[in-house]
């Protein structure tokens, strides 16, 4: 990515820590509310309240954003996210909990059975974050090609092997290697472009 790229980016987030960029925020929903609705999911967060929780979880992120200071430290990034939804879904806990009438009151923090720790969220976050931005990188690179470099490209990532897709596609054997060459340099490329929009860097 060139100097331009990431100062035009410079990034998302930082964007995002300016109130009164509606646009920043609008982008900031955008690339992190598919992301959140995936944490909660495997958080065990019934399937009725995740839309709801993940708005909550994206304005509670967004007002934090001005105190977030970025560096090269990208655990404190994954930690604060991972505290925010921490948060916000023992106060989802609390709701459901005061509104069943399961109990009365809560006389500290270990009275609730968190479904999941923070630290443990934190490891979810960045596991769940290599999976999710592959996918992000295939709806991205999808559009772009036409014909069957896509059937090649996932036949192949199915362990196929180039022969059989020639023959099940009409194709040369090296147009096969070419089109799952080009559809892999262009997924590639989305990935290292997702990882500096969305800011969660692997170590």
């Amino acid at each position: 990515m060139s100097a331009g790229d990431w100062n035009t980016r410079l990034t998302l987030l930082q964007r995002a820590q300016n109130p009164d960029d509606e646009q920043a925020w609008d982008d900031f929903a955008n690339y992190y509310h598919k992301f959140v609705m995936v944490i909660l999911h495997q958080m065990g967060v019934n399937e009725n309240d995740k839309a709801d929780l993940a708005q909550e979880v994206l304005i509670s992120l967004w007002k934090s954003l001005p105190k977030l200071e970025f560096d090269s430290n990208r655990a404190r990034f994954r930690t604060w996210m991972s505290s925010i939804i921490h948060r916000r879904v023992m106060d989802h806990y609390r709701k459901v909990h005061r509104q069943s009438n399961k109990i009365e009151k809560f006389r500290n923090e270990e009275e609730l059975s968190a479904p999941i720790s923070q630290p443990e969220i934190e490891k979810l976050i960045q596991s769940e974050w290599e999976v999710y931005v592959v996918q992000a990188a295939m709806d991205r690179v999808t559009p772009i090609f036409s014909g069957k470099a896509m059937e090649v490209f996932k036949m192949s990532m199915e362990s196929i092997p180039s022969d059989v897709i020639a023959e099940k596609l009409d194709l040369q054997r090296n147009s096969v290697n070419k089109l799952k060459n080009r559809v892999k340099e262009r997924l590639l490329s989305e990935i290292q472009v997702l990882k500096q929009e969305m800011h969660l860097f692997n170590e």
